[in-house]
């Protein structure tokens, strides 16, 4: 049956292909279809037994190890026997391949297999009824592609926005991000200082801005600091360094009533460090696998919050994680989107550092995911079981191939861990359905 897994291989590889580029929304339904068709040929391939060390050494050594009970009119007589073999190893390799598709009894074990996930597959992508929208619309509307009806009619005023601009020696750049934000009417500014040792402080204090002293350290610290302070309706956190137009501002303010947070997505990434936008990518792929809610820039230093749920945040980072963290929470919750932005050259020095604040970042996301869905983190380790399994059983399969030998022990391991890993996946995939259905659910109620 490992010549059936091959070519089932082969004709199930222009499917999943197909899907890729054309039905992109159907890739998941077709991979899980595709391993069910596999689970039965996957069983059937491990047939007889093999020395575990051959080909490396080509003499079987077997330990049979024997245990019973004799259960008799004159009560129970325990047995146990231990005997050791040692003997030449001989295969003979393939002459032909025997490789059918489908047996009998497999061709209705696949059929059944492939069946589950596709109901589930045609359940979840039909429309509810009473014309709610599609799950995943929200997270199309994420990027550029803005559904009209989410945006705020009457555009918000300056008075009901707070600007907070986190700073730590920022001399060389606060002085025009302050100019660019006055010219643009915006007039609650709040600089939070992390106690610079340059210029910083003063020159923020002659703009006429607010300035203070923020409690703890690092980002985290500032960010907390100004939730505590700020009394506006929405506040605005920007990074004071000057990467950020104060002028794509009133883009977040458009989806400020619709969305309990707005990120600005960078799209001039060139200005972002190679390194930087690597650690971003994994970052924003691990924030979206953990949350179920497709972000492309978590770790974007611009967004919007309301600023009565900002209160209610239990915020625990100490560093630039502090992002990721509230979007975290927030989208476990809320309601969160994305709008695009310019992101310009820094001026100054850059404080990220990149290796240990992106591992940081990726733990913080950890831990608000083993918060609000711990399910998904379990299952998502027990998916992991899934690597060693697959590369058990192909090193199993190459030596049936190569040399017409393989070992039932490890095949059997292979198996139970590679199985083991798909119901980590189905789980994972589980809780993430239900985490969407739990936040439709607190949407729905509060729109009434």
């Amino acid at each position: 049956m490992s010549h059936s897994i091959i070519l089932l291989s082969l004709i199930w590889i222009p499917i999943l292909l197909a899907s890729y580029l054309f039905k992109r929304r159907y890739l998941c339904i077709a991979l899980l279809c595709f391993l069910a068709v596999l689970s039965h040929p996957l069983i059937d391939c491990f047939q007889t037994y093999t020395p575990i060390l051959y080909p490396a050494y080509d003499r079987s050594i077997w330990v049979n190890i024997d245990g019973w009970i004799l259960v008799s009119p004159e009560g129970l007589t325990p047995h146990a026997s231990i005997s050791v073999k040692d003997k030449p190893t001989v295969f003979e390799p393939f002459e032909s391949i025997d490789a059918p598709l489908f047996t009998s009894e497999g061709f209705l074990i696949s059929i059944i297999l492939t069946a589950a996930p596709l109901f589930l597959r045609v359940r979840s992508i039909r429309k509810p009824a009473g014309g709610a929208e599609l799950a995943g619309s929200e997270s199309r509307r994420s990027t550029v592609g803005f559904d009209p009806v989410d945006r705020v009619r009457d555009p918000i005023s300056t008075d009901m926005i707070t600007i907070v601009i986190p700073t730590l020696n920022e001399e060389e750049a606060i002085g025009r991000v302050l100019d660019e934000l006055i010219a643009e009417g915006y007039r609650n500014i709040l600089v939070v200082d992390g106690y610079s040792t340059d210029r910083t402080v003063d020159i923020a204090k002659s703009k006429g801005v607010s300035v203070v002293y923020q409690k703890g350290v690092g980002k985290a610290g500032a960010v907390a600091t100004a939730i505590e302070i700020v009394s506006t309706p929405y506040m605005l956190v920007m990074d004071g360094d000057y990467t950020y137009d104060p002028r794509d501002i009133k883009r977040l303010l458009e989806y400020a009533e619709g969305y309990d947070e707005v990120i600005g997505y960078r799209v001039d990434r060139v200005n972002i460090p190679l390194l930087h936008r690597l650690g971003n990518r994994i970052i924003s792929l691990a924030f979206s696998l953990m949350l179920g809610r497709r972000i492309r820039d978590p770790c974007s230093g611009m967004y919007l919050l309301k600023t009565d749920l900002a209160k209610k945040l239990e915020l625990t980072s100490s560093g630039f994680e502090i992002e990721v963290e509230i979007a975290g929470q927030i989208a476990a919750l809320g309601r969160i989107t994305e709008v695009p932005v310019r992101y310009r050259r820094r001026i100054g020095r850059g404080k990220l550092r990149a290796w240990r604040d992106g591992f940081d970042i990726i733990v913080s996301a950890a831990k608000v995911m083993w918060l609000y869905n711990p399910i998904f983190i379990i299952s998502a380790l027990v998916a992991l079981l899934t690597v060693p399994g697959a590369i058990i059983l192909l090193e199993q399969l190459t030596l049936r191939y190569l040399y017409g030998a393989w070992s039932l022990g490890w095949s059997w391991l292979g198996l139970v861990l590679f199985v083991a890993g798909l119901q980590g996946v189905a789980v994972a995939a589980t809780s993430l359905m239900l985490k969407r259905m739990e936040r439709r659910i607190i949407q729905a109620l509060r729109e009434r």
